[in-house]
């Protein structure tokens, strides 16, 4: 039996962006419509919290203290200790606007895409702080859950396309900013929803929210593994942390996104899983230098 508990007794309107610093002992997230960065120490109460400049949808550790986070303008290093947030690059052109999710890709770069809540133009870029913006596929909707796993020996990079109801891979370079040819790595249309952010656990499985639905869905190489209800309809993000790795902490978006149904109570809650039987892998991190 899985086991379900609720964090701290503060809710988010919408949460996101969920990191586990092992280092630090730290759990770090986001609340979108209060464009507010949060932190748990020892993913404990009490509750800190940075206001930022604008709404933070993307977060990825780095090798220091410091955080890079997607704001509005372009990427910004985060201190929160110090309370202070710094541009470090504004988006590409092609980015079509602002970036949504983000993370490191274990090359020490970072991957992201285009925020669109409406269908629009959108691609997926990597960025690199000595080499600068790549694109990686201009063919894209709402970037989503970004992660690096390995299939089969190869390196690859799993994204997923909330407007597509899809989540795809490609073969990865990540020292160079290339991919190969995509292919669907996973299909949310038969579980009611489409796919937010993800994570991955040690057997190179993919946690994936399915916004709508109420459900996590795990993904491997062979297909849809895994399905894990939730009380809540729509998860926008996942993260396992502890100091065992093996608690899968979750959050989620309390608004009427379209269902014409009142979001539960526990949509506004941090709510940690676990006995589920797999644990995750430290998170990758950004090299700022």
């Amino acid at each position: 039996m899985i086991s379900v508990r609720r964090i701290g007794d503060f809710e988010l309107t919408w949460g996101e962006s969920l990191r586990w610093d092992d280092r630090r002992r730290r759990l770090y997230f986001v609340d979108c419509a209060a464009q507010t960065l949060h932190w748990l120490d020892d993913a404990e109460p009490p509750l800190r919290t940075l206001k930022l400049p604008s709404m933070a949808a993307g977060l990825a550790l780095t090798e220091g203290h410091e955080l890079v986070a997607c704001l509005d303008d372009g990427l910004h290093v985060v201190d929160p200790d110090a309370g202070t947030s710094e541009l470090l690059v504004a988006y590409p052109e092609g980015m079509h606007g602002r970036a949504n999710d983000a993370n490191a890709d274990g090359s020490g770069n970072l991957v992201t895409g285009t925020l669109n809540l409406a269908a629009g133009p959108g691609a997926t870029w990597w960025f690199s702080a000595v080499d600068g913006w790549r694109l990686l596929d201009d063919d894209f909707g709402n970037a989503n859950g970004p992660v690096v796993i390995d299939v089969g020996g190869a390196s690859t990079l799993v994204f997923a396309d909330t407007q597509a109801q899809a989540v795809y891979a490609y073969p990865y370079d990540g020292a160079n900013g290339t991919v190969g040819e995509r292919r669907v790595f996973g299909d949310h249309a038969p579980l009611g929803g489409a796919p937010d952010g993800a994570t991955a656990d040690t057997d190179n499985g993919v946690w994936s929210c399915v916004l709508r639905s109420g459900k996590l869905a795990r993904y491997t190489a062979a297909g849809l593994d895994r399905v894990v209800d939730l009380p809540m309809a729509n998860p926008s993000d996942v993260a396992f942390g502890g100091p065992d790795l093996d608690r899968l902490f979750v959050t989620s978006i309390a608004l009427d996104l379209g269902e014409g149904v009142a979001p539960a109570n526990e949509a506004g809650w941090l709510l940690a899983l676990d006995d589920l039987g797999v644990t995750g892998r430290p998170e990758s991190r950004f090299r700022l230098r």
